[in-house]
C-alpha cells in the first residue's frame, strides 16, 4: 500500500512538472505581456515601459523567468496578477470556492440523474422508455455545453425570465438580507449553469450505468433473487446496482476535470465569477502568472480526483450480493 501511494505521488509530481513547463513555454510564444494593452499604442515614454516590465521581470530571458517562477512556487508564492492589481493567491482564494460550488453541484446532480436514468433503462430494457431515454442521453453526450448554455440562457433566462442570466447574486444590497434568503438567491443564480454542466455528465453516466447493469443482470445471484420472489426494482436496487456501480464511479476521475474545463465557457456565458471566468479574463489580459496558477490548480484537482476515484472504485469493486 505504501509503495502504491509513493508511486501515485511521483506520478502526480511528474504530471505537474510537465504541465507547468508546457504551459510556461506556450505562453512565451503568445504576443505581448500583461502591460501591452495599457502601454503600447499610447504616448507612454519607452523608459516607463521598460520600468514596468523590469519591475515584474518581463525583461528577463524566458529561461531565467522560468527558474524564478519555479523558485517562487516552491515557496508558495504565485506572483502578482497585474490585470486584477492583486496577488494571484488572493484572486484564486476568491474564485476557487465559487467554481467548486458550481462543479460540485453539477457533479452531484449529473451522477444522481445518470444512475437513476440507467436504472430505468435497465428496468425497461428494449422497450420504449429505454429507447427514448437512450436517444436523449445520446443527444446529451453530443450537444456542446456552450450551445446548451446559450439556449438555456436565451429561453429560460432572457425570454421566460425563470432564472437570472448572469451573476452570483441579485442586484441591490443583498448583504442586509437574511441568511436563508441569500442562500435561496445563490441557488437561483446557480441553477442554470449547474444544470447545463450536469446534463453532459448525466448522459454519460446513464449510458455507462445501463451497460453495467445489463452486464450483471444475467448472473446467477440475480436469478436467485428473482426466484425468491423479489420485485424487479428491489433486485435492481439492492443486488444489481451495488455490483454495477464500480465502473460508473470510475468516471469521477474523468468527469471532474472535464467539468472544470467546461466551466471556463459556462462561467463566461453566465457571468459566474469563478476560476473559469478568471482564467478567461486572464488569457485576454495576457496575465501570465494568473494563467499559470489557474492551469496548475486545475491539474492538481484532476490528479487528486483520479487518485481518489481509484480508491473509491476499488472499495466498491464488483462483488456477489448476498441474497437474504
Amino acid at each position: 500500500m505504501t509503495r502504491r501511494i509513493v508511486v501515485r505521488l511521483l506520478q502526480a509530481a511528474a504530471v505537474l512538472a510537465v504541465v507547468a513547463t508546457a504551459v510556461f513555454v506556450l505562453l512565451q510564444f503568445a504576443p505581448g505581456d500583461p502591460f501591452a494593452a495599457a502601454l503600447d499604442g499610447t504616448n507612454v515614454p519607452p523608459s516607463v515601459r521598460m520600468e514596468w516590465r523590469a519591475r515584474y521581470g518581463f525583461d528577463l530571458p524566458p529561461a531565467e523567468r522560468f527558474v524564478r517562477w519555479i523558485g517562487a512556487l516552491a515557496h508558495g508564492e504565485l506572483g502578482y496578477a497585474a490585470s486584477r492589481h492583486r496577488p494571484v493567491a488572493d484572486v484564486v482564494a476568491d474564485a476557487v470556492p465559487r467554481t467548486l460550488l458550481l462543479v460540485g453541484v453539477a457533479l452531484a446532480l449529473g451522477f444522481a440523474a445518470g444512475i437513476l436514468v440507467g436504472l430505468v433503462q435497465a428496468r425497461h430494457h428494449r422497450r420504449w422508455p429505454d429507447r427514448l431515454l437512450g436517444a436523449l442521453t445520446l443527444g446529451g453526450v453530443a450537444m456542446p455545453e456552450f450551445l446548451l448554455g446559450l439556449l438555456a440562457m436565451t429561453w429560460l433566462g432572457a425570454r421566460w425570465r425563470l432564472f437570472p442570466v448572469a451573476g452570483i447574486a441579485s442586484l441591490g444590497d443583498t448583504a442586509t438580507w437574511p441568511a436563508w434568503e441569500r442562500a435561496l438567491d445563490l441557488l437561483w443564480h446557480l441553477a442554470l449553469p449547474a444544470v447545463v454542466l450536469a446534463v453532459g455528465v448525466a448522459a454519460r453516466v446513464a449510458r455507462h450505468q445501463r451497460a453495467a447493469l445489463l452486464g450483471v443482470l444475467g448472473e446467477d445471484y440475480i436469478r436467485t433473487a428473482r426466484a425468491k420472489g423479489l420485485g424487479e426494482w428491489r433486485v435492481l436496487w439492492h443486488h444489481a446496482l451495488p455490483n454495477a456501480i464500480g465502473p460508473v464511479l470510475a468516471l469521477l476521475g474523468l468527469a471532474l476535470p472535464s467539468l472544470i474545463g467546461g466551466a471556463v465557457l459556462i462561467e463566461r456565458i453566465f457571468g459566474w465569477p469563478g476560476m473559469g471566468l478568471t482564467l478567461f479574463d486572464a488569457l485576454l489580459a495576457r496575465d501570465y502568472p494568473l494563467v499559470l496558477a489557474a492551469v496548475l490548480l486545475a491539474t492538481v484537482v484532476a490528479v487528486v480526483a483520479r487518485a481518489l476515484t481509484d480508491v473509491v472504485a476499488e472499495s466498491v469493486a464488483p462483488r456477489r450480493a448476498r441474497i437474504p
